[in-house]
């Protein structure tokens, strides 16, 4: 990337400011979209199927290290992520991620033993860890300079191709496990579309943070948790025991249906695959709606995800798989909209990228220790309904907390 690309690229974003936008986006976050799209695709053919798959191979404990130990890489990632977007900008350092993650995958089907399983998992997360940070902090380059104008939107917009993929993604692999195609191959798939995400990133991605931004966070330091403000710690405070709550049950969600609701595999990753469109097709509709109630929005969407975990508990069928999975893409669409327009608020720009890989640091902490504690949960019960049961209670439980923070969080457009 050179000086005349961050001119032409700062030229283009200005030009565009003065025009309608698609869906909220400039066309170099379309083209963003469109990479970490292909991206998700490549995790998604195979991350369904995941815990099933690790079943047939691990003991519960060792299946609740794999997951932790990807968590730890992810928390890595994050963190030098979020610092290195600010530094070198979003393009690079998503070209960057590609790699691990292609490799990873390939080990785990090359090497698929223990102890280097988890380790090879490991690779493939500190790699996606890195594109998730790219994903959040080049739509927050484009709120800064909108001045955080309709921010819930810009985020949850980016995503929306991605969610098409993590819909498409498992019911292709479900056919090919139908026809009688083995997991392992799923990841070869999976390891085969880092390299095309990578083209695609290098054809079509434009640098997103402008090179004063740039210059600015190499003269700040390096790290600055004060820098971030107290309306992010309140926000981590508020939301970090509902995540503890959700992260305890939900790497285990294919074993739960395969194994007690007695549904086979193929069919839970056709009801992923609908979850997932039915998140793409109401973020076109839903995008905007957590920007007129950015706080009470996160509320609600927290509620009605502890709901449903508590139906994950007690229910079963076909029927109501599909019903759950559909149900669910609405608090996922406006959580995710509202947490990320939180996270950045009153952030300066030269510092987005951090404060997006600090909090998920904090949140993938948690949810690494929730991992194992769920994982003891389901060996000491022996059964996955106990667990998802636990989680929901907990999860309610939290709520009160989330409010506490919230109402003392003080927003721009508040009075």
């Amino acid at each position: 990337m050179t000086v005349g690309d961050d001119y032409d690229n700062e030229l283009e974003d200005s030009q565009e400011s003065h025009v309608h936008r698609r869906g909220g986006l400039s066309r170099n976050l379309w083209r963003l979209a469109i990479v970490i799209g292909v991206a998700q695709f490549s995790m998604s053919v195979w991350s369904w199927q995941f815990g099933i798959y690790m079943e047939t191979l691990l003991e519960f404990w060792q299946m609740g290290l794999t997951f932790s130990i990807g968590t730890f890489a992810s928390i890595i990632g994050f963190l030098s992520s979020g610092i290195i977007s600010d530094l070198i900008g979003r393009k690079k350092t998503l070209l960057f991620a590609f790699l691990p993650m292609g490799l990873g995958m390939f080990l785990l089907v090359l090497f698929p033993i223990w102890p280097l399983f988890p380790l090879f998992y490991g690779v493939v997360h500190f790699g996606w860890s890195f594109v998730l940070i790219t994903a959040r902090a080049g739509p927050a380059d484009q709120i800064a300079q909108d001045k955080g104008k309709n921010a819930a939107k810009v985020f949850i917009m980016v995503l929306m191709p991605a969610f098409l993929m993590d819909g498409i993604s498992p019911l292709f692999a479900s056919l090919l496990l139908m026809t009688g195609f083995e997991a392992q191959f799923l990841l070869v798939i999976g390891g085969m579309f880092t390299v095309v995400s990578a083209i695609t990133a290098i054809a079509f991605f434009r640098e997103t943070l402008a090179t004063e931004v740039k210059t600015k966070a190499r003269e700040g330091p390096i790290i600055a948790f004060r820098g971030l403000g107290s309306n992010f710690w309140k926000l981590v405070c508020g939301t970090a025991g509902f995540s503890f709550a959700f992260n305890m049950a939900f790497p285990y969600l294919g074993n739960l249906i395969v194994n007690e609701w007695g549904i086979d595999d193929s069919i839970f990753g056709l009801a992923w695959g609908l979850s997932s469109i039915s998140v793409a097709i109401l973020t076109l509709v839903l995008g905007g709606l957590a920007d007129k109630r950015v706080k009470r929005a996160l509320i609600v969407a927290i509620i009605a995800d502890s709901l449903i975990m508590f139906g994950f508990a007690i229910g079963g069928g076909i029927l109501f798989l599909f019903v759950l999975n559909i149900l669910w893409a609405i608090p996922i669409v406006v959580w995710i909209g509202a947490e990320r327009a939180l996270i950045v608020e009153g952030v300066g720009d030269e510092m987005q990228g951090r404060a997006l890989g600090t909090y998920q640091v904090i949140m993938s902490s948690i949810g690494m220790v929730a991992q194992i504690v769920g994982s003891l949960i389901w060996t000491v019960t022996g059964s996955l309904r106990y667990l998802w049961l636990i989680a929901s209670v907990t999860g309610f439980i939290f709520i009160g907390v989330i409010i506490l923070a919230l109402r003392s969080i003080k927003l721009a457009n508040e009075q």
